[in-house]
């Protein structure tokens, strides 16, 4: 078996990594630096395809190119390697904004059996699967006893609105894929670890609902130019017109001190 040079594959790690950082904005695929990590990557092609499918796909995620993205994608999953093909495929889908098709990845990757469940969940939920993490939690405590120790209120206090409401995890990825479809019209990728942040909110008055924000390194303009898109395409596509009942999304400006998450 071919081993990997670690080097190589670590260089090429961190230099996707340092561009993500670098910036929350989608890349032009024809800017020097991306030309730099794409020819890094094109050597480790020759001794792991499987690693260089990846990374290009996840190259091509961050360029916003979802096309060459899924092509990437789908050559490395007729390789050896398709668990964590899969994990790959599930984070380069939610740095493009793809957020169902990442959920679809999700629930693939939160079955306990594979191995992924302490590492995926609090992303699966910001994806919107709130419901499904809650539902495989007692068998994934099974499998991994640690996670008993972890404060999972969260996600059981978002659950009981949720079936208060009658609201599922499709219709909040149906939210969340219009907001994705805003954030690559500016070329613009969620900051920080999560994709949104969740929360429960209980006006005195009237019902607990669900709040979701997606955090944004951009501007105030830009960000309420954003969601008065939001605000118009809930309108054309969303049944009713409206959001769906008991949640609530936007988006919002980034705290300075959250990082991206590593690719």
């Amino acid at each position: 078996m071919i081993i990997v040079p670690q080097t190589l594959a670590t260089e090429v790690g961190d230099a996707l990594n340092a561009l993500i950082k670098e910036s929350d904005r989608f890349r032009n695929w024809d800017d020097a630096e991306v030309q730099t990590v794409f020819r890094a990557i094109g050597k480790l092609q020759r001794v792991d395809a499987r690693q260089a499918f990846v990374r290009f796909g996840a190259l091509a995620a961050i360029c916003g190119n979802v096309d060459d993205m899924v092509a990437y994608y789908h050559k490395a999953l007729l390789l050896p390697g398709e668990v964590e093909t899969k994990h790959e495929f599930w984070v380069s889908l939610a740095n493009a904004g793809l957020y169902s098709k990442a959920q679809e990845i999700g629930s693939w990757l939160l079955d306990p059996r594979r191995g992924f469940f302490p590492k995926v969940w609090q992303q699966a939920v910001s994806l919107g699967k709130v419901l499904e993490v809650w539902n495989r939690l007692p068998d994934a405590k099974k499998t991994f006893p640690d996670l008993s120790q972890v404060d999972f209120s969260t996600v059981g206090n978002a659950v009981a609105v949720m079936e208060a409401q009658r609201l599922s995890d499709q219709d909040i990825v149906s939210v969340l894929d219009l907001m994705g479809e805003i954030q690559r019209a500016h070329r613009i990728m969620f900051s920080g670890g999560l994709v949104s942040i969740l929360k429960v909110m209980r006006p005195p008055e009237d019902p607990a609902y669900l709040y979701f924000a997606i955090p944004l390194d951009a501007s105030v303009d830009e960000i309420h130019a954003m969601n008065r898109e939001l605000a118009r395409l809930v309108v054309e596509k969303r049944p009713e017109g409206a959001f769906p009942q008991g949640m609530v999304a936007t988006f919002a400006k980034a705290n300075l001190i959250e990082l991206r998450a590593a690719a």
